[in-house]
């Protein structure tokens, strides 16, 4: 299995679409902390400008996680799995892999490099960005290193399963159409439609209550959003009707928004098991 996963990362680790798709983070951060640097060194510091809180300056430090949530970033996110799975297909790879490993491990290997690369190129990201504000304007009294340390854990945590079930609905249907483009317009659908399921489920319920709000507590999509709320406070209250308003606790949609992404990797694996690729 490491086997599989080595050679794995050795295949992707400089292919084109990774710089372009994973460690182009890292690379920007180190471009906008240079500019940031330069900036500072030709414009005079105000000595009367004081240190924000140390509560505002953890905040603002581990700002960058929120970019992973964002429906852009999880477009690249959904990109990039669907060359690393769909590309086989088109490479036509697999009948040369297939023989030398069980179906299986391939598919986890490759679950576990694109995850592996994207979560080392954000927190490399994230990294260079906090030493720019370290440089820029220093630490302000009452930040530790524990504190530190603890907020951009937590904020890291808050993306990990929204980032692990776009790799994996990417993932299927990559497996599913054994096209990259396709799945890549399929998974940038459905984030569309993640995003709008607000304004269709309050729509739909108007014509179909007893169906729309089911749908709306069992599919993926208001999960992810309440999430994602969550991370930022306060989570994803949808009032469908005058008496019907869907509230579910962090906890809670965490855990159906983590049954999906087992249940979609479980259908990836089951359909490419029995795929004939000859």
């Amino acid at each position: 299995m490491l086997d599989a996963v080595y050679a794995e990362a050795l295949k992707l680790r400089r292919h084109r679409a990774t710089w372009l798709m994973v460690w182009i983070f890292p690379i920007l951060a180190a471009v906008a902390t240079i500019i940031a640097i330069l900036h500072g060194m030709v414009t005079p510091s105000d000595p009367a400008a004081e240190l924000p809180t140390a509560e505002k300056w953890l905040s603002s430090s581990a700002i960058f996680w929120m970019l992973p949530t964002q429906a852009g970033i999880r477009f690249l996110i959904a990109g990039f799995v669907a060359l690393v799975f769909a590309g086989e297909y088109g490479w036509n790879t697999w009948k040369l892999i297939i023989p030398a490993r069980a179906r299986w491990q391939l598919i986890v290997a490759k679950w576990i490099v694109a995850f592996g690369f994207l979560l080392l190129a954000f927190l490399v990201a994230d990294l260079i960005l906090l030493l720019a504000g370290v440089l820029d304007g220093g630490i302000p009294e009452g930040v530790t290193f524990g504190a530190v340390l603890d907020t951009h854990l937590r904020a890291a945590g808050h993306t990990l399963l929204p980032i692990a079930f776009t790799i994996a609905m990417a993932a299927l249907f990559a497996v599913l159409t054994q096209s990259i483009l396709a799945s890549v317009i399929l998974s940038i659908a459905l984030m569309i439609i993640e995003g709008l399921t607000p304004l269709l489920a309050v729509f739909a319920y108007q014509y179909l209550p007893a169906i729309t709000e089911p749908l709306v507590r069992f599919l993926p999509f208001y999960h992810m959003g309440n999430v994602l709320g969550w991370a930022k406070g306060a989570g994803m209250q949808l009032p469908l009707g005058p008496d019907t308003v869907i509230a579910y606790s962090w906890g809670a949609s965490l855990a159906i928004l983590g049954a999906w992404t087992v249940a979609m990797g479980a259908a990836t694996l089951l359909r490419f098991t029995r795929q004939d690729l000859n």
